[in-house]
C-alpha cells in the first residue's frame, strides 16, 4: 500500500492514521485532525493536543510492531477537541510504502462533559 491510498478515506466518520516505527504520523484523515485541533501528519502524540497521554499510546503503538499481531483496546486522552475522550481501538501493523507501519482505527465512545 501506499500513502496516496489513504486518501479515500480522507472524511470517513471515525479515527484512521499510520505512524511510522518513530511514532510519527505520516497520515491522518479528517476525523483525527478534528480531535486533535491541527493536522497531525508529520507529528508524534508527544506534540499533540494529548500529549499527556503520548507514552501509554506509543506503547500501543509498539507492540503491534513488534508482534505483528492486532490489538483492540480503550485509549484514553486528553485534551482533545472534546476534551477527555474514550477511544475504543483497533491497532495492527502492515507495510506502507514498503515500510512497516502501525495502523490504527478507532471512534470515540465517551466525551465526558
Amino acid at each position: 500500500m501506499r500513502t496516496e491510498d489513504l486518501e479515500p478515506f480522507r472524511n470517513v466518520p471515525f479515527l484512521l492514521w499510520a505512524k511510522d516505527a518513530d511514532g510519527v504520523y505520516v497520515w491522518g484523515n479528517q476525523t483525527i485532525d478534528d480531535l486533535a485541533g491541527e493536522r497531525v501528519a508529520g507529528k508524534p502524540d508527544s506534540e499533540l493536543a494529548w500529549a499527556d497521554d503520548a507514552e501509554a499510546l506509543r506503547r500501543d503503538d509498539e507492540q503491534v510492531l513488534a508482534t505483528g499481531e492486532p490489538i483492540f483496546v480503550h485509549e484514553h486522552v486528553q485534551h482533545s477537541d472534546r476534551g477527555d475522550a474514550v477511544l475504543s481501538v483497533c491497532k495492527w501493523a502492515d507495510e506502507l510504502d514498503g515500510v512497516p507501519h502501525a495502523f490504527g482505527i478507532s471512534f470515540v465512545i465517551d466525551s465526558p462533559s
